[in-house]
């Protein structure tokens, strides 16, 4: 068995819910007998599983499968910060929520069939009281089932956390493509610009294991007094 079985394997554990949000894996002792291979090429397999973030080593405790938490989200998925201070969580506020069906384009990306059910969720976040971004949301209905409303507005974590710990769903990557675009109405008076004002657009298709789309996010951004941080993270040359 290759590194990459030991992977896929392990991989097929967490995502099955074998090994839960925040569980401890066996030791690489005994992950090498389970697949009849050396203890190297388990290593080799955790060592890719921790580098994607599904896997997280802690000194003298051992490799446990990785939270959605808000210092995954700050690290990984939120790109957004204020020139005159640290990065920081945002303030998150629902402005809507309703269940429609795609559209051929929304369908296209989640992977779905036109007309499919889906979730529609606005939400406006800010930083230091200052609104910094217009998000809308689009999920499979079907891959979210009995989501509600309460659920996603009362959730104690983040969104991404509601999702793998009520459903099953752990977000370990994502697809980001980041345009300029002129404002429109809605979003402006939201963000408090002027029609037309230049802003950011951030299409966002969120996956979780083997590439399956879980979410096509939208946001559109003010960047007066933010800017979007790419964090790469890399063995130098």
């Amino acid at each position: 068995m290759l590194y990459r079985d030991v992977k896929r394997t392990l991989i097929a554990d967490i995502s099955s819910g074998a090994v839960p949000p925040g569980g401890a894996l066996a030791n690489e002792a005994d992950l090498a007998k389970r697949f009849g291979v050396s203890i190297g090429t388990v290593r080799r397999a955790v060592d890719e599983l921790v580098a994607d973030h599904i896997l997280v080593r802690q000194q003298g405790r051992g490799t446990f499968v990785g939270k959605l938490d808000r210092e995954r989200f700050m690290f990984q998925f939120f790109k957004m910060a204020r020139r005159d201070g640290p990065a920081e969580f945002p303030a998150v506020k629902l402005l809507s929520w309703l269940k429609s069906r795609a559209t051929q384009a929304e369908a296209r990306l989640l992977g779905l069939v036109a007309g499919a059910a889906v979730f529609r969720i606005d939400n406006l976040l800010s930083l230091q009281n200052n609104p910094l971004m217009h998000d809308r949301i689009v999920l499979d209905a079907s891959l979210f089932s009995g989501l509600t409303q309460a659920q996603f507005e009362q959730r104690a974590g983040t969104i991404y956390e509601l999702y793998q710990m009520a459903f099953g769903v752990t977000v370990v990557g994502a697809e980001e493509r980041v345009q300029a675009v002129a404002v429109s109405q809605d979003s402006a008076e939201l963000l408090g610009l002027a029609v037309g004002s230049p802003a950011l657009r951030i299409e966002r298709i969120a996956f979780t294991f083997d590439q399956k789309p879980a979410e096509l996010r939208v946001s559109i951004v003010d960047t007066r007094d933010a800017d979007y941080v790419s964090r790469l993270v890399g063995q130098s040359n």
